[in-house]
């Protein structure tokens, strides 16, 4: 009998001999394994060009229905004029693979490959275009339908199924526990106070951080990519992680921060308008795209290990809470 498994490293070789196979690539195919994370990312070479095959965990997108509403998203962005990575299928016309793991069915599909490179975005030019090219994302989904399945983003799930997943790895800090159950709390409150239902609602890509899931040209145009975390969701939210990852990054420098982010702002707002409902609900969403980001973290060792996730990493995510201005009636919201 074999030890059960509940994540499994695929073999770069099998995985090169199925693809050859699947998709009648030429011999002389190579893959390698590329990136762990939510999924595992392998970049498949051949004397021609380069592809990524995305094996995605069965505890995360064990539900094909789930995997085929991001392929329909993708055509439909492509279909109207968004450049992004898009499902190649095989020689039966499928995009999705099922792949027979030892934790069970792993679900598989191969994209095109983003060309360009990756920018750190730390210019006022970078984050005005990336702002630009994020109200075209949510502008051209805005006429998307799909009847597969997919998880919203609903405050249940970045809030509550949060605290649930955090629980069980700060048993040993019930006392700071009960103080981000409160500061949860505080957070949904300020977010009904804005009026939810007034707030912009559709498709999210879910990691819009502008650092990496997007690759530039020389010009600065850009293909989008890795919509694993997309779904229905607040706009605000969407955005809002692009204004986490400028804190994250530009946290000793304020000014610049603002000026990036007043850049992204104006950009956005020269292709799509946002409500000042959404503009001033985006600090609370920073907030709450920690909370889920902390959540994720501590239940989901696989990636680096808890060791990584121990009470320094508590401490550090409580320091941020602790000292949010929102709670300080001080939010600030840069306007173009």
């Amino acid at each position: 009998m074999l030890f059960p498994v509940s994540y499994s490293t695929l073999s770069d070789q099998a995985i090169n001999d199925y693809l050859k196979k699947q998709y009648h690539l030429n011999n002389n195919t190579r893959t390698s394994y590329l990136l762990r994370g939510m999924n595992d990312t392998y970049l498949v070479t051949t004397p021609e060009k380069k592809y990524v095959f995305r094996v995605y965990r069965g505890d995360w997108r064990g539900n094909e229905s789930e995997v085929s509403f991001e392929m329909e998203l993708l055509h439909h962005l492509d279909q109207n004029g968004i450049s992004v990575s898009l499902p190649i299928p095989d020689q039966q016309g499928n995009l999705i693979q099922n792949l027979q793991a030892p934790e069970g069915t792993r679900y598989a599909v191969l994209f095109t490959f983003a060309e360009g490179t990756e920018k750190g975005i730390d210019t006022e030019e970078i984050s005005e275009r990336f702002g630009q090219a994020v109200a075209e994302i949510h502008l051209k989904s805005d006429s998307f339908h799909t009847t597969s399945s997919r998880q919203e983003l609903t405050l249940d799930y970045l809030i509550h199924q949060t605290l649930e997943a955090v629980q069980p790895h700060m048993q040993h800090r019930l006392k700071d526990f009960q103080e981000l159950k409160q500061i949860a709390a505080k957070l949904e409150n300020s977010l009904r106070e804005h009026g939810l239902d007034t707030l912009d609602w559709g498709i999210c890509h879910g990691d819009l951080h502008g650092n990496t899931n997007v690759s530039y040209m020389d010009d600065l145009t850009m293909t989008h990519y890795d919509f694993d975390l997309c779904g229905y969701g607040w706009r605000a939210y969407d955005i809002a992680e692009f204004r986490l990852a400028r804190q994250v990054r530009l946290g000793h420098d304020p000014a610049q921060m603002e000026l990036l982010w007043s850049a992204f702002i104006k950009g956005y707002q020269s292709i799509r308008a946002l409500s000042d409902k959404d503009l001033h609900a985006v600090p609370v969403f920073v907030a709450i795209r920690q909370l889920w980001l902390f959540g994720l973290c501590l239940k989901d060792p696989h990636i680096n290990g808890s060791i990584d996730y121990g009470d320094d990493y508590i401490d550090d995510k409580l320091h941020f809470f602790r000292n949010l201005s929102i709670f300080q009636e001080d939010i600030r919201v840069t306007q173009p």
